[in-house]
């Protein structure tokens, strides 16, 4: 009954922290983009603010024309769910043309919805192209950046269709462009943009669409041409099938740069930023000996694929065990490119009470617009573990009442006769005594000889037979017996302790579950991994002996 009231506490405790520490899909946060960072003289642009949460309001775009026309506004509402979490996303898009004496760097400023606001903008307005009159009602043209390339850096490829506002046209493919020389990899950027402009004194509808390409090999790439068929429709005339293809690009692409004898070994890791973060499953720099605690480490990467962000393996330490979960990996598309993120999971298990300086992570980089080595690195931090605060049992009443009798001595009047007795009463016993271990020595022996060793026996079947039929709830109930034979001297008394003690993979199988029974998981729980795992440990005898010289206080009794 103890036992499965600790229980019912625990799970009530993790509950909370879940909820706690969970993020709230609903809390409104305003974000501003725009379609495109840099755009030019009687350009349009599309400029969007997204509202996450209960929304009401409309934005207050009045700023906003003091520098630009709007020239259309819409509006869209869904229902999103991600990660279990259900929110509303409201969207506002607003097509914007720069003013005539808007120029050079301008910042888009912040707008005000409700009580909520954006933050500033940066965009670059150019001035007209006047190289040239327009070639043709409908014509193409490629551009990258940056200028300087760098192997498995990425550069931004950006393809403009520009339409005359007089044609139409009708059953269009456009290809994306062809690259040549060496191996890279292509991703397309998002939608593709449209806009307005103006070129020599005739208006054109642009269609822009942008790639990010990762170069694998230092050469020289030969990008494009892109090719764009349609069934041209003009004002006048008939309408007739055209072929229209791009100019094509040359890019040198540097090799890597060796790293510094300070940063000797590091990963040929190209970017524009990187940035290492951390989030606990709550903000209390304490833990608890035996409790696990959730840490999140994330690499933050702008100008990098997810998959080329490295792994940052836990580094154990003495005092406490990191059991990291598969990495989580994710893109974001920007006006930038790609920022990419992989995030590692990690439960932190405290072994002994005390204070434990986890060690701070440092990951070399490439800055490609700075051309030189940078560290991005994540700062050491101080955990205080408290003990596990279970209780010291205390004397048992009888143990107290027959040492307080002891001590009381009999009356002084009764004790010549009470001395006597015990005298006779003492030279029974011993001879009795005598007789016994005499008869009872050779069976003792036996009895001593045939006894089990306590090494799993029922607990340990117990245990197979609850993997084998995905039992999570028995498969607890035998793991902390098992553990009671199997660490007699300090028995662990909750999974997460008993996580502690085990080496890595059995660890971790014991964290999961945990993390089943207590947590948010769903579905039916698979006991194959556990099962294997716990076996061939149990079989280890010399595993055994190392985990005892790293004792553990239990969780609760």
């Amino acid at each position: 009954m103890v036992r499965l009231a600790w229980r019912a506490v625990l799970a009530v405790l993790v509950a909370l922290t879940a909820a706690v520490s969970a993020p709230r899909a609903q809390d409104p946060a305003l974000q501003a983009s725009v379609d495109r960072a840099t755009i030019r003289d009687n350009e349009s642009f599309t400029y969007t603010i997204r509202g996450e949460g209960p929304i009401r309001e409309e934005p207050e775009v009045a700023p906003l024309e003091r520098q630009f026309d709007v020239l259309s506004r819409q509006s869209s509402s869904r229902i999103q769910i991600l990660n279990g979490q259900t929110s509303q996303v409201t969207e506002w898009q607003y097509q914007l043309m720069p003013k005539a004496e808007v120029r050079g760097e301008v910042t888009l400023p912040a707008v005000r919805v409700g009580n909520l606001q954006t933050r500033p903008v940066a965009l670059r307005v150019l001035a007209q192209d006047t190289s040239g009159n327009a070639p043709a009602d409908i014509f193409m043209e490629l551009e990258s950046q940056p200028s300087t390339v760098y192997v498995q850096s990425q550069v931004i490829l950006t393809l403009r269709l520009f339409i005359n506002a007089a044609v139409a046209t009708g059953r269009a493919t456009l290809t994306a462009p062809e690259v040549g020389g060496g191996e890279a990899i292509v991703e397309k950027l998002g939608e593709d943009g449209q806009y307005q402009t103006t070129r020599a004194g005739r208006n054109f509808v642009v269609r822009e669409r942008r790639y990010a390409i990762f170069p694998q090999q230092a050469t020289r790439l030969t990008i494009g041409p892109a090719t764009f068929e349609a069934m041209v429709i003009p004002d006048r005339g008939f309408s007739r099938v055209a072929r229209f293809r791009s100019s094509v690009l040359d890019i040198d692409v540097r090799p890597a740069v060796p790293p510094p004898a300070s940063m000797a070994g590091a990963s040929w890791l190209p970017a524009h930023r990187v940035e290492l973060t951390e989030q606990w499953s709550d903000d209390s720099p304490d833990l608890t000996v035996g409790v696990p605690r959730t840490r999140r480490v994330i690499v933050e990467a702008d100008g990098l694929l997810e998959t080329q962000l490295p792994d940052l393996p836990p580094t154990q330490q003495a005092g406490i065990r990191l059991y990291a979960d598969q990495p989580e990996m994710s893109r974001d598309v920007t006006p930038q490119g790609f920022t990419s993120r992989r995030v590692v999971s990690m439960a932190v298990i405290a072994q002994t009470p005390g204070e434990v300086m986890l060690e701070p992570e440092r990951l070399p980089w490439w800055n490609v617009d700075a051309q030189r080595w940078e560290v991005a690195e994540l700062p050491g931090r101080t955990l205080k573990i408290a003990p596990s605060g279970e209780p010291v049992p205390a004397v048992a009443p009888v143990e107290a009442a027959a040492g307080t009798a002891a001590a009381t001595p009999p009356p002084r009047s009764a004790w010549p006769a009470v001395g006597a007795l015990l005298a006779a009463g003492w030279l029974a016993t011993v001879l009795a005594w005598w007789w016994s271990r005499r008869a009872g020595r050779g069976a003792a022996a036996a009895a001593r000889a045939a006894a089990p060793k306590p090494k799993g026996g029922k607990p340990l079947r117990d245990l197979d037979a609850a993997c084998r039929a995905n039992d999570a709830d028995a498969a607890r109930r035998a793991l902390l017996l098992w553990a009671e034979q199997r660490f007699p001297d300090s028995p662990p008394r909750s999974l997460g302790a008993l996580a502690a003690a085990l080496p890595d993979e059995p660890g971790r199988e014991v964290l999961d579950l945990e993390a089943h029974l207590y947590g948010a998981a769903h579905g039916a729980w698979d006991g194959s991994g556990l099962r294997g795992l716990l076996r061939a440990f149990d079989a280890d005898s010399g595993a055994g002996a190392a985990i005892k010289e790293d004792p553990l206080l239990p969780l609760y009794r």
